[in-house]
Formats: C-alpha cells, sequence, structure tokens
C-alpha cells in the first residue's frame, strides 16, 4: 500500500512539473522579452494563454503536499524543518507571481504595468530554480530522517544549484515549445520563428548542462549517479530521444505530437529522478516503507486520490480544450467556430476547426448553387414547364458533397477492422505474456495485485469496449480526420502490444514502466481525439484508460520493489 500511494504522490509531482512548469517557464521568456515596444507581441502570446490556466495547474502542488504529509508524515516533517527556507522562497514567489500576472492587466500607467510584470517574471524563476533546489538536497541525502537538518548547507550545494538550473532550463524549453504551438495555431509566423528559435536554444543548453552535470553528481551524490546510469538509465535515454523529436518536430513547423514530445521528455527525466531514488525517500535514506503511515491512513489516502482524480483530471482536459478553442480567456481568441469572416480561431485541433470552416463555405455555396437552380426552373415555369417545376419546388433537390458523391464505406467496416486489430494485439500480448516464469513468481509483489486469472477476466471487456469504440469513432470521423484517428488507434494499440514483450521477453520491470507509460501518454491523446469526434466512444474507451493507469501503477510498485537486479542470463520458464 505504501508504494502505491509513493507512486500517486509522484504522479502528482510529474503533472506539477510538466504543466505548472510550462507556465513558470512562459514567466522566464516574459522577464527576458525586451522593452514594452520589443517585448509586447511575445508578452501578449504569454497573457493569452496563461490567463485561463495557470492557477489550475497550482492544483497539483497543492495535491503533492496532502499527499506528501498524510501518506508519509515523518518524512513530510524531515523535509519541512530542513528545507524550510528554499519551500518559504518557493511560496513567496507563487504569491508574488500570481498577483503580478493578475495586477499587470488591471493597471493602466506604465509604471505599475512595469513593477507588476518585473514581479511575475522574476518569480517565475525564483519558483521553479527553489524546487529543483529541494529535489537536488533530496537526491543527495541531505535532509535528516530526524529532520532540523542544516538550513544552508541542505539547499546551497553542487546537486541542488544542478537540480535549480536545470528545473529552470526544462520550465523555460517546454514553455517555449507549447507558445511555439500557440503561434502556429494562430497563423503568426513572426511569433513562430520567435519561440522557436528560443525552444531549440533552451533545449540545446538543458542537454548541454544535463551531460555536464553528470560529472557534478559523480561528485556530490554518487549514489544517485550509480542508479541514473544503471536502473534509471532507459528512461534518460528515452527523455534524450523525446527532446530530440519535439525539436525536430518545431523545426518542421508540425503541431501534431511537438507538445507531447516536449512534455514526455521532461516527464521521463522526473520519472527517472524518481527510479533512481527508489526506494528511499530522502535519497539515501528512509524508506517508504518506513515513512508510511498506517494502512488505514494510506487506504484513505489511495481512495481521496481515486476519487480527486476522476473529479479533477476530467475539468481539467476540458478547461484545456475550452481555452484551446478560444473560448475561455483573454484579448482576441474567438470561438473557432465563429462565422465572422477574417477571424482566426487558437489552440488544440486548428487543422480540424479549418476543415470544418471550408467544409461549411462549400456546402453554402453548394446552396447557392442550388438556389440558382431553383430559380432557372421557376423562369422555365414561363415556357411551359409549370408541371415539373411544381414538382421541383416542393421536393427540392439536397446537393451531396464530395465525400457522398464518391461513397461511403458501409458503417460496419470501421467495426471488423477495429474488432480485427484489437484481436491481432490481444494474441500478440497473451504470446509474450508468461506469468508462470520463474524469474516472475520469484518478483517481490505488492499486496493489492490482483490473482492472474484476473487479467483475463478484465482483459477480454476492455478489448471489447476498444474495439466498439474504434468503430463508433471512426464512423463519425471524415477525410483526415478519419486517417489521424486510425493512426492513434494504431500506435496505441502497438504500444499495448508492446509492454508484454518489453516487460516478459526483456525479463525487464523497468523497460515495461517505461512503455506502460507512453501507453498512459497514447491514451490521453486518443481520449482527446476521439471526445471531438463521438464523445460516447470516448466514456467507452475510458475504462481501458483507467486500467491502464491501474496497471503503471502496478508496474511501477514493482519496479520499486525490486530495485536491484535479481535475475540474469538466458529466459528460463
Amino acid at each position: 500500500m505504501a508504494e502505491l500511494v509513493a507512486v500517486f504522490l509522484f504522479i502528482g509531482v510529474v503533472a506539477y512539473a510538466v504543466l505548472g512548469g510550462a507556465d513558470f517557464g512562459a514567466g522566464f521568456w516574459d522577464l527576458i522579452a525586451g522593452g514594452a515596444k520589443r517585448g509586447r507581441e511575445p508578452r501578449h502570446l504569454i497573457d493569452v494563454s496563461l490567463a485561463p490556466v495557470w492557477e489550475a495547474n497550482h492544483t497539483w502542488l497543492i495535491y503533492c503536499l496532502v499527499v506528501l504529509w498524510t501518506g508519509f508524515p515523518s518524512a513530510f516533517a524531515a523535509i519541512t524543518t530542513t528545507l524550510y527556507i528554499p519551500l518559504l522562497l518557493a511560496l513567496l514567489g507563487i504569491v508574488l507571481r500570481g498577483a503580478g500576472f493578475a495586477f499587470r492587466k488591471a493597471t493602466v500607467r506604465t509604471e505599475e504595468q512595469r513593477l507588476y510584470g518585473a514581479a511575475f517574471a522574476v518569480s517565475s524563476v525564483l519558483t521553479p530554480y527553489c524546487f529543483g533546489a529541494i529535489a537536488g538536497g533530496l537526491a543527495s541525502g541531505r535532509v535528516p530522517t530526524a529532520g532540523n537538518g542544516d538550513a544552508i548547507s541542505s539547499w546551497v550545494n553542487p546537486s541542488s544549484i544542478l537540480g535549480g538550473v536545470l528545473a529552470v532550463l526544462a520550465c523555460s524549453y517546454v514553455a517555449a515549445t507549447y507558445l511555439t504551438v500557440e503561434a502556429l495555431h494562430r497563423d503568426d509566423d513572426k511569433l513562430y520563428r520567435y519561440y522557436r528559435d528560443r525552444a531549440m536554444a533552451a533545449g540545446a543548453v538543458t542537454g548541454a548542462v544535463s551531460i555536464a552535470g553528470i560529472f557534478v553528481l559523480q561528485a556530490d551524490s554518487p549514489r544517485l549517479f550509480d542508479r541514473l546510469s544503471g536502473p534509471a538509465l532507459p528512461l534518460v535515454v528515452l527523455a534524450a530521444v523525446g527532446g530530440l523529436v519535439g525539436l525536430a518536430l518545431l523545426w518542421a513547423k508540425r503541431t501534431v505530437g511537438t507538445r507531447v514530445a516536449a512534455a514526455g521528455a521532461v516527464a521521463l527525466v522526473i520519472v527517472g529522478w524518481g527510479v533512481a531514488q527508489t526506494p528511499y525517500l530522502l535519497g539515501t535514506h528512509l524508506s517508504i516503507t518506513e515513512a508510511a503511515a498506517p494502512n488505514a491512513s494510506l487506504a484513505v489516502v489511495v481512495g481521496v486520490a481515486i476519487v480527486a482524480g476522476l473529479l479533477i483530471v476530467p475539468s481539467l482536459v476540458l478547461l484545456f480544450r475550452l481555452s484551446g478553442r478560444g473560448v475561455v480567456g483573454v484579448g482576441d481568441r474567438p470561438f473557432r467556430g465563429s462565422v465572422r469572416q477574417g477571424e482566426r480561431g487558437s489552440g488544440e485541433g486548428m487543422t480540424e476547426g479549418s476543415a470544418a470552416g471550408r467544409a461549411g463555405r462549400a456546402a453554402e455555396a453548394d446552396r447557392s448553387g442550388a438556389a440558382k437552380a431553383g430559380r432557372g426552373a421557376g423562369v422555365g415555369l414561363t415556357k411551359g414547364a409549370r408541371s415539373t417545376g411544381a414538382k421541383t419546388a416542393r421536393t427540392p433537390a439536397v446537393p451531396l458533397g464530395p465525400t457522398a458523391v464518391q461513397g461511403q464505406p458501409h458503417r460496419w467496416v470501421p467495426y471488423v477492422l477495429c474488432a480485427g486489430a484489437v484481436t491481432a494485439t490481444a494474441v500478440a500480448g497473451a504470446r509474450a505474456t508468461r506469468p508462470d516464469a520463474r524469474w516472475y513468481r520469484e518478483l517481490n509483489t505488492p499486496d493489492w495485485q490482483p490473482p492472474p486469472w484476473a487479467f483475463g477476466a478484465v482483459w477480454t471487456p476492455l478489448y471489447a469496449s476498444v474495439a466498439v469504440a474504434g468503430g463508433r469513432a471512426l464512423n463519425a470521423a471524415r477525410g483526415p480526420q478519419r486517417k489521424a484517428l486510425a493512426g492513434e488507434f494504431a500506435a496505441n494499440l502497438a504500444l499495448n502490444a508492446g509492454w508484454s514483450n518489453l516487460f516478459f521477453r526483456l525479463r525487464s520491470p523497468l523497460a515495461g514502466l517505461a512503455g506502460t507509460l507512453l501507453l498512459d501518454a497514447s491514451n490521453i491523446r486518443l481520449l482527446t481525439r476521439v471526445a471531438r469526434t463521438d464523445r460516447k466512444a470516448a466514456v467507452i474507451l475510458l475504462p481501458y484508460a483507467v486500467w491502464c493507469a491501474y496497471a503503471t501503477c502496478l508496474n511501477a510498485s514493482i519496479v520499486a520493489r525490486n530495485h536491484e537486479p535479481r535475475h540474469r542470463g538466458p529466459f528460463k520458464s
């Protein structure tokens, strides 16, 4: 139970690092945007991008603090009585940042706007630096189990300085990537080049500092270095690959997958740190089980975390979707469905919105043509075609769109294709799964792991729901949207089948954890796309995503309990 609570805690840390980090990074670019005239357009894009979501992203920080002090009270006491200076500075930075961001838009005098803008920008750099310094102090083992450690050296040391600098750089990279995509959605080529160049620079500097940090950790935090170069190495490599993919997509002016690649790279770095620190909460001492609260308290934490996730995550997804469409926010962000000529939408799904607009204009043109044809038929009534004209007037012809002219496939075809793909995925996964293997039976698994027979009983209806949801969504989609959705389903099923091979064939719970994290990210993206096309299909698909998230927690617990490699040599069943 303690490992499950630790996994829930770390999910909150990753979410805050990615979502809140993007907000802090935007403040960094606000700080170096230049004077009032030169920085007006970049700051305006920051304002309209942050305004709807910046307060909601701090929800994850509150979640992390509550889970930490409830689930691991001794670790919370040790951290707060040792690292209270950076914690207070981070709290002050959050308060000043929010006040500066809010008051800057409410004031009209230039001097006041500069003052509040400076408070917002400087605090956006101070806060992530403090959080990174806290992580460095924890990882290097400078927080005693009993607490009340050195208030200065615990966060002013090589590992903490490295952590603070990397936190600021990672936040700036994620924010620049998000703002580049936002500029692309607005068709603003000037701002696209502006933030693209800064994202490329931030990514390159972050990589260089990470390489230099290897030598810092080797000298100052040897255990963390050994673990990062051992069990956590695949995650570090995947993070580097994700960063490079994100930069390549930025350069190619791609919006699909760019933000996922950037956020995934940062998330994998955070997960790698967590794996390297396992099984200790304080870097080199105080294990997860030693710091855990009684099982009754942990059970309540798990229940509350699940309920909170069911309430908060859909709300945040809805907020981000509405913000991306321009429904909520400030400035010139009209709803993409607006019919006023010349307005440009912004946010995720611009391609679909533009296609819908073109389709609407084509339909309007068809209706205009039909009206002209009707008037021609009316003229023909005066020339002896009165009866035919009257019949035409009573039953006007409905113009057919291009897809109707070309013909649509039968509605059962997508269901058959999805059922075949899901069946192939299930067979591939079942062939790789070996729960009777000796190495697997010897693993230290948590008490809350279901019995082997339960997995088959659960996966059978889940696979069926994926086939049904896929058929519904593909039937509702049209044109390029259908192709993109089919690609998302194919990628998701490939990741699903790949997990069994990573976990069982490679005999590597850590590789399986990396695979299931990618599957969770694919589930979120797939749910988003499906919800745009068919909301009922998204609801049908939701249990599959929830079960995959549970499998991720289970996989993470197995990694935590078996952090040292126990089995070597060829596979033996």
